[in-house]
């Protein structure tokens, strides 16, 4: 099992599929793969279009299950039609239900989204796609600073009209240069402005800051 270590012996190319309700987190989880070099063959909302896409059988789906439910049912219906395509879960940290329901529906991994780096979720993606199980290390020995810690109630209200700006921009994938150039700003003032998010929301990591935008109705698709 891997926790976070080296894989060997994944693919030159890995091509990924990703599986989300939710547009946004979709849209940023391709966004997030591609710029890591996985080639993203596509994006889609429901399973049902996972399996009829043209796309598929894909080395890898990473399966977003953060604002819907645990992902098991889709888990399963993924590894029944496509048995050789191993299956990445995004969920809740310290949801211990989930992850025994995914891995036993044939998910290769957990990752617990809402507080992990962005590089955790490559070395995710890369250790499923070498054939390793792969589990967040903090799910690997639960622990109560392994819980998610919610904002306070109504902190996105104290956001300046900036702040907002910025938070739809990173909800969609962007970089802090890409947003620099996007609002004419520096990418150290974004960079300030992303902290400031981040202490105002009181979410560690970006994956988290993204969802606690989507839940609350922050950003929405175009």
């Amino acid at each position: 099992m891997s926790t976070g270590g080296s894989a060997g012996g994944e693919p030159a190319t890995v091509r990924v599929a990703v599986l989300d309700a939710h547009v946004l987190v979709g849209q940023g989880l391709a966004a997030l793969l591609e710029r890591s070099g996985l080639e993203v063959v596509a994006v889609v909302p429901t399973w049902d279009e996972l399996l009829a896409h043209p796309a598929m059988p894909a080395d890898v789906v990473v399966l977003g299950a953060v604002t819907r439910h645990a992902g098991a049912a889709e888990t399963r219906e993924i590894r029944s039609c496509h048995p050789t395509t191993a299956v990445l879960v995004l969920g809740r940290s310290g949801d211990g239900v989930a992850v025994r329901a995914a891995l036993a529906a044939g998910a290769q991994g957990y990752l617990a989204f809402d507080d992990a780096e962005d590089c955790d979720l490559i070395q995710a993606v890369r250790s499923v796609a070498a054939g390793e199980l792969y589990l967040s290390p903090e799910l690997a020995v639960p622990s109560a600073a392994a819980l998610a810690r919610p904002a306070p109630e109504g902190a996105h209200q104290r956001l300046t009209e900036r702040e907002r700006q910025v938070l739809t921009l990173v909800a969609r994938g962007r970089s802090n240069r890409e947003i620099a150039v996007m609002l004419g700003l520096s990418a150290n003032t974004i960079a300030v402005h992303r902290a400031n998010l981040m202490k105002t929301l009181a979410v560690r990591k970006t994956a988290a800051l993204v969802l606690y935008a989507v839940r609350h109705g922050l950003v929405t698709a175009d």
